[in-house]
């Protein structure tokens, strides 16, 4: 059996017993012992029996901790590791503890002073919020298609001042048409003309020759066109004649309506036909030997016309 204890350094030997100092006990089978203390061979003989190596084991401890002295190493570690802290009696008497010295921070390094600069550090350029992108809402229902304008109101907006129309009474107190047709002012189809365009007909001047044509609109608006009655020489018109005591005839005569000249009735109520001779702005109208002529003043006595009878 073999034991190597620690050098007084602190460091461990081999088995082998190398090291100058050291202590090493060898115990062997046959009764005789080493012990290596210092460099120096102790031979001992002893008996083998249990009582005797526990002997061998407890005396080689003794010898192991007399070289070693544990508390040398730690006073030695200690010694070491102490701090230069210095301790001595203050002017009370009493242990007082020296300042340490105070020592100059080093300086900031110049990038850290201007981060710290609240002034001069750049103001971040402050990130775009993006704008949300809406979510696509369902496809709007297609708008119904406005209904087409009503022909009618068109013809009436459409029919300014001065526009001649084929229009005129038919002989029965209403018009031959439901909305005017423009047609050129010197066709012989041309039987009124537009002299002012208003909103009800009642606004429209009145009188033998004349007459207000009203409409309303689909809107709800209402509008009326003035109409003078465009004579011609030659046009026939309804009528009624009496005779008069001293044998002339007298006559009244529908001047807004048109008559057929080849035709053989009348309305009820009318007994003649009568044929336009002329159109004069004044003067007497020029009588005929064969039958007696007829004036009506229009358009409030700015105009006159001279008819005679038809005759079959």
């Amino acid at each position: 059996m073999s034991y190597s204890g620690r050098t007084p350094d602190g460091s461990d030997r081999d088995a082998g017993g190398n090291g100058d100092g050291g202590t090493r006990i060898d115990v062997r089978g046959d009764g005789q012992s080493r012990i290596r203390v210092a460099g120096r061979d102790m031979n001992t003989t002893y008996f083998v029996s249990a009582s005797s190596a526990a002997l061998a084991a407890l005396v080689g401890l003794v010898i192991l901790v007399g070289m070693w002295q544990p508390w040398q190493e730690t006073a030695s570690t200690g010694e070491q590791n102490r701090t230069d802290t210095g301790i001595g009696s203050g002017p009370s008497g009493g242990p007082s503890t020296d300042p340490a010295p105070y020592r100059e921070p080093p300086p900031a390094d110049k990038d850290d002073k201007e981060s710290e600069d609240p002034e001069a550090s750049p103001t971040p350029t402050p990130t775009p919020t993006p704008t949300p992108t809406p979510t696509p809402s369902a496809s709007p229902s297609p708008s119904p298609t406005p209904d087409p304008p009503d022909p009618v109101d068109v013809a009436f907006a459409s029919a300014g001042v001065g526009t001649c129309l084929n229009v005129y009474d038919d002989g029965w107190g209403k018009l031959n048409h439901d909305w005017p047709f423009a047609v050129d002012c010197g066709a012989t189809f041309a039987f009124s003309k537009v002299t002012m365009v208003t909103t009800s007909a009642s606004n429209c001047p009145q009188g033998a020759g004349r007459r207000g044509w009203g409409h309303v609109n689909d809107d709800g608006s209402s509008i009326a066109l003035c109409l003078d009655r465009v004579f011609a020489a030659g046009q026939c018109f309804p009528a009624t004649l009496s005779k008069q005591a001293d044998g002339s005839l007298r006559g009244e005569g529908r001047l807004f309506s048109v008559w057929g000249c080849d035709r053989t009735q009348v309305p009820s109520g009318l007994n003649a036909i009568m044929t336009i001779t002329a159109v004069l702005r004044g003067g007497g109208c020029p009588q005929r030997n064969d039958r007696q002529t007829l004036s009506w003043p229009v358009f409030n006595g700015a105009g006159k016309i001279c008819a005679v009878q038809r005759t079959n």
